[in-house]
């Protein structure tokens, strides 16, 4: 039996949360010296949406890291835990989204508005910059439906909608580098976890695993 604590309770969820909105808390304040009424909901999406960019990255590589050659050789960091940890991310970057999302939705000086937020190309903040988070939103939802449907749908159906995960993630990093207004004060943080990601999703593909590997997940199409 593994001895990894699964994060089973709700208290795990809630330190998700409490870490990733201090980190995007703290990142946005910064870079933005004062804050008036009128520029807190700009300051809360902003913030949201950088709590959920992190919550997305640990997610993703926590995705990328459940199929890697690497993780056999690994067993503490290969158990069920570390699947929990992936779906209970999952929600945490939820959560967020939908705090980014109303906080530029009820935004009158944002200029991307409720039709922007849902309809790419139709915010008049950037409409291409937005436009690549929706289509990241989107995608994104589908591979977490597909994770709720993997006991109805086949395995290999089930890999294909799963692996866009990463074009997800890839829609949001250039939504978040080239949507934000302060972007440029966060790009240590872009080029630090975009290159971790890719350095992840590089050597899961091309190291050899070994050869003594099984994969026993259930539905994994080999």
């Amino acid at each position: 039996m593994s001895d990894v604590v699964a994060p089973r309770r709700p208290s795990w969820l809630l330190g998700w949360l409490a870490v990733a909105a201090a980190v995007g808390y703290l990142g946005i304040s910064l870079v933005v010296s004062h804050v008036s009424v009128q520029m807190l909901p700009w300051v809360l999406g902003r913030a949201f949406g950088v709590a959920a960019y992190l919550a997305l990255v640990v997610m993703t590589g926590l995705g990328l890291w459940l199929r890697h050659p690497w993780r056999v050789s690994r067993a503490r960091w290969s158990g069920p835990a570390v699947h929990r940890a992936h779906a209970l991310l999952a929600t945490v970057t939820l959560i967020f989204v939908a705090g980014h999302i109303v906080a530029l939705g009820v935004d009158r000086y944002a200029g991307v508005g409720w039709v922007g937020t849902f309809v790419p190309g139709r915010s008049g903040y950037r409409p291409v910059a937005v436009a690549l988070g929706t289509i990241g939103l989107y995608v994104g939802v589908a591979v977490g439906l597909s994770a709720r449907l993997a006991g109805w749908i086949g395995g290999r159906a089930f890999l294909r909608v799963h692996r866009w995960g990463s074009a997800a993630c890839v829609a949001i990093w250039f939504h978040g580098v080239l949507a934000g207004s302060n972007a440029r004060a966060l790009v240590p943080m872009y080029v630090v976890t975009g290159a971790g990601l890719a350095a992840l999703a590089a050597t899961r593909r091309w190291v050899n695993p070994p050869s003594s590997t099984v994969s026993l997940e259930p539905g994994s199409g080999r």
